[in-house]
């Protein structure tokens, strides 16, 4: 059997000496929470940056598309797909092509095509596949 002394038995006088911290140790923190607040301050600015891709976006269903994997993905997302282009939909092959202006957006579009497919079918409802092609450069 346990028994379980009550809270009032515990030593009074147990408090922190504030005294034993460094000025190393405060200042670190200070330097954390000074980094913290860089870091709310850029992924601002980067929400803002993104804003500014899609406002350059012409195709409104790519943008649609965009904002979606905004609210998503955050503005990361966007900085990646932004420039590509949709190309055509297939209706008998249940697909559209999608040209990216290189091999690292292919590689991303690949990656997360069930979050672009998922926004897309919206408004082709049979399209099942995104055929992803690198833009030919000249």
């Amino acid at each position: 059997m346990y028994t379980v002394e009550p809270y009032s038995q515990f030593p009074q006088n147990t408090h922190v000496n504030l005294n034993s911290f460094t000025k190393d140790k405060i200042f670190k923190k200070l330097k954390l929470n000074d980094s913290n607040q860089a870091i709310k301050i850029s992924l601002k600015d980067s929400h803002s940056q993104a804003k500014s891709c899609l406002s350059r976006i012409q195709d409104p269903l790519w943008k649609s598309v965009c904002t979606e994997m905004l609210d998503i993905m955050g503005p990361f997302s966007v900085y990646k797909i932004w420039n590509g282009k949709l190309g055509s939909y297939s209706d008998t092959g249940k697909t559209m092509e999608f040209c990216c202006p290189t091999d690292e957006v292919a590689q991303f579009m690949n990656q997360y095509s069930f979050l672009i497919l998922g926004s897309l079918q919206r408004y082709f409802p049979t399209l099942k596949h995104l055929k992803v092609k690198i833009m030919q450069t000249s």
